[in-house]
């Protein structure tokens, strides 16, 4: 079953998913910190942490090191990421009228070298499909990182922007492990459709969607709309990245010069 949440940030932390109302997660949580000008947040982290600057202009101070950052979009710009492992002592300040702070986290015991992730520091950072179906699956694709780059974490995250009236992650694909999505919309009136096995729900700004793993899915943006995801995904405990596959009707759709209507229908003819 598919949950899915929509609210308002309405207090310094948020809290979306937890592994208390989630079990389904393979104990995953996701929330939001939203602060004003001068205001601070600080936790000592009991697991693994990410910390994405979603807007605004922040102070991290960590480890006994502090980076003032700041991004005006996150339509339009790649985002700061601050990874650290359990017991670490972080402390986020504002210096912007407003600041927004995507948070995952998750259980893991293991350390590994706590790292602020700059824009250049990004596992990739690319313009994906651009031509692909009429250019209908094209997005802007941001993941963070992988085990590749830190084998310790239990976490695979990154962002999507969904281009107005495109598809992303098409055709639907499904992977083993559970999924936390969290949209946004500009302007921020927008929606789009959350795909997930023969069921679609409609998302909307700061909705949030719950899928346990083994689901095929994908996500549709509205026409005139852009669409904004961060996705949260739990490693599994066996030290590799994730898996996915292709619905298998659907996967000639992913094949290079895969022709479609009109010129397939013509050649049919």
């Amino acid at each position: 079953m598919i949950k899915v949440v929509r609210g308002e940030i309405t207090q310094k932390w948020n809290k979306y998913v937890s592994r208390e109302n989630n079990p389904e997660m393979m104990d995953s949580e996701f929330g939001v910190i939203f602060l004003k000008k001068q205001e601070s947040y600080e936790l000592c982290t009991g697991e693994e942490y990410i910390f994405c600057l979603n807007k605004g202009r922040i102070t991290f101070w960590w480890d006994d090191r502090e980076e003032t950052v700041e991004r005006k979009s996150c339509f339009t710009e790649d985002p700061y990421v601050l990874h650290v492992h359990r017991d670490t002592q972080v402390r986020i300040t504002c210096l912007s009228d407003r600041a927004e702070i995507n948070v995952a986290s998750t259980h893991n015991e293991k350390l590994f070298c706590n790292r602020l992730y700059e824009p250049k520091d990004l596992l990739c950072r690319e313009l994906v499909d651009e031509e692909k179906l009429g250019g209908k699956v094209k997005r802007m694709k941001r993941a963070f990182f992988d085990r590749s780059v830190c084998p310790e974490t239990n976490l695979f995250c990154g962002e999507v922007v969904n281009y107005p009236g495109c598809w992303a992650c098409f055709p639907p694909h499904l992977h083993e492990e559970p999924e936390i999505y969290y949209y946004k919309f500009f302007p921020e009136q927008g929606y789009g459709f959350a795909e997930f096995g023969d069921e679609a729900i409609k998302v909307v700004n700061r909705s949030v969607t719950c899928n346990p793993g083994g689901q095929l899915h994908a996500q549709a943006t509205a026409p005139g709309y852009a669409g904004y995801i961060m996705w949260t995904q739990r490693l599994q405990d066996n030290g590799k990245n994730i898996v996915y596959t292709l619905d298998e009707k659907h996967a000639w759709l992913d094949e290079d010069n895969v022709r479609i209507y009109p010129e397939l229908c013509e050649e049919e003819l």
